[in-house]
């Protein structure tokens, strides 16, 4: 068995526990932090027609698309009923900023939003914000469906990754050793973290 003196003497740093594990806190804090109260993630796919004032086009050709420069995808909460135990089927307005650019002359483009609800149940208290900043567009795809003189009717598709987190600012009683000290740097790398895994495949 460990001897848990010898334990507390080792330096405690960010990282994992050694194979004896760690050593029991030494300070209980009270901390301010964002706590996710619940989330959920699905990948959506939605179909939306725009018209745009393009020219140089015809009726089948592709048109580009992307996630707006700096955009980020929005929710905002329409309405919510409480379905019991603390949950809420919460109706949400998606936003979505897209710039739409003409293929054949770059310097048309046009940022148009892409609008849709989205139903979800959630453990969300009354005072949650619900926020869908981490979704992420997968893909968008655009073709000419009308085209005239001045403009062109194009129908897109989008494939977003909506994550929707209720998040409230909340005190709480966590376990301390208390405050970071941070380690000289070396030249040679040493073991990074796992990146978060990915939530939408």
């Amino acid at each position: 068995m460990v001897d848990n003196k010898m334990i507390r003497q080792q330096p405690i740093s960010p990282g994992e526990c050694p194979p004896e594990g760690c050593p029991p806190p030494t300070r209980i804090e009270c901390i301010a932090v964002d706590k996710v109260y619940d989330s959920c993630f699905q990948v959506d796919d939605r179909t939306r027609t725009f018209t745009v004032e393009f020219t140089g086009l015809e009726v089948g050709d592709l048109v580009n698309c992307g996630l707006t420069e700096g955009g980020v995808i929005s929710c905002t909460e329409v309405s919510r009923t409480d379905v019991g135990g603390g949950f809420f089927s919460i109706t949400l307005l998606v936003t979505v900023p897209l710039t739409i650019t003409n293929p054949e002359d770059p310097t048309q483009t046009e940022d148009v939003t892409f609008n849709f609800t989205k139903t979800v149940t959630l453990c969300a208290p009354e005072e949650a914000t619900i926020t869908c900043a981490e979704s992420t567009l997968i893909a968008c795809s655009c073709v000419v469906t009308e085209a005239t003189d001045t403009d062109v009717t194009i129908s897109c598709d989008i494939q977003v990754c909506l994550v929707v987190k209720a998040i409230l600012n909340v005190q709480l009683l966590v376990p301390s050793y208390g405050f970071c000290q941070p380690a000289p740097c070396v030249t040679l790398p040493g073991v990074c973290p796992p990146s978060p895994p990915a939530q939408c495949f």
